[in-house]
Parts: C-alpha cells; sequence; structure tokens
C-alpha cells in the first residue's frame, strides 16, 4: 500500500491540530517542551509525545514546532506568517518598530539552516508569550519544512510582513498567500 505524498500545508494542519487537541494535557506539554532545550539528549523526553501525535521525530520541524507550541500555545491562525508575529512583538503598543527588534529580525533573517532558524524562534516564542501574541504555527510549520528549498522566498515573504511592504496591504490570507507547496 502506498502513502500519497501530503504537503507541507496538510502536514502542518494535521499536526498542529494534534498539538491543539493535547493542549490540555499537562504531562504532555511539558514533555514537548523539552524539545526547546539546548541539550539533544532532553528531547527524548519529547519523541513518544511527537510520534502519538502523529510527528516525525527524526524531523526538526515536527520537534520545534511541538516545542513551541507548548511553550506558548496561543495560536494565531489569522496571522500570515512568522514576519507578522514578529511585527506585532516589535511594535507593542506603539506604531514604530524598536531598533533592537529590527536588528533581532534581520538576525532571523540572516539564518542559513533550518537549525539556526529553530534556535532564533525560540527566543521570538517567548517574547510572543510575554507579550500576549500569537503564533500561526501551521504557516511556522510550512515555512520550515520548506526552508531549504525556499529560505529565500520565505525570508521576502516574512520580511514584507514585518516591515508591512506594499503587498501585504493585500487581502492575503494563510490559505492564499504565495507560500511554495513542496511535496
Amino acid at each position: 500500500m502506498s502513502k500519497t505524498k501530503r504537503s507541507p500545508k496538510e502536514r502542518a494542519a494535521d499536526f498542529v491540530g494534534a498539538l491543539r487537541r493535547a493542549s490540555n494535557d499537562r504531562g504532555k506539554m511539558a514533555a514537548l517542551r523539552r524539545g526547546l532545550t539546548d541539550n539533544p539528549r532532553l528531547h527524548v523526553d519529547a519523541w513518544p509525545v511527537i510520534a502519538g501525535l502523529g510527528g516525525d521525530i527524526g524531523n526538526a520541524v515536527y520537534v520545534a514546532i511541538a516545542a513551541l507550541y507548548a511553550s506558548h500555545p496561543k495560536d494565531e491562525p489569522s496571522l500570515r506568517n512568522f514576519g507578522d508575529t514578529c511585527r506585532r512583538i516589535a511594535q507593542g503598543d506603539g506604531k514604530d518598530i524598536a531598533e533592537s527588534f529590527e536588528r533581532r529580525f534581520r538576525r532571523l533573517l540572516a539564518c542559513d539552516s533550518v537549525d539556526d532558524v529553530i534556535g532564533q524562534l525560540r527566543s521570538w516564542v517567548r517574547l510572543a508569550a510575554s507579550k500576549g501574541v500569537g503564533v500561526n504555527y501551521e504557516s511556522l510549520f510550512a515555512d520550515l519544512w520548506n526552508w531549504p528549498w525556499y529560505a529565500d522566498d520565505i525570508r521576502v515573504k516574512w520580511a514584507k510582513s514585518f516591515w508591512q511592504s506594499g503587498e501585504t496591504a493585500s487581502a492575503e490570507t494563510p490559505q492564499t498567500a504565495n507560500q511554495p507547496a513542496l511535496v
């Protein structure tokens, strides 16, 4: 029996949906948060939960999204992408983006590998939690999944959202946003 290949959006919807359903289980959430540690040996605690939710424990994207979600389960699908989340964090109550957040965002965009991005995401999601800003985890999952092939496109998409470039003012939604669909 052959399994049909699923798109990153389908994988994201399935996995984040499973995370939402498990969000009231404090034990599972605690185990998943261990996936955020710098010590890879502690990631082992998260693996049984990730596997039980239908994730691939050998793929860093599943481990990262599960750990980030468990550390800040405020899922906000109305955000187009992670650039929107970063903009909301950086603006706070004002309209201007602080220079320190701009430098931090540039550092995120400069990441070459998925592992580098994940390392930067930990602090951004902690900031989101402290400021009550949500994250579109489905979009973030798909972007991380596609990073090795479409990093430049994803960087541009995030940057447009962060700096409110002209095209982001259009009525883009997470379903119609220019997201590459790698199978």
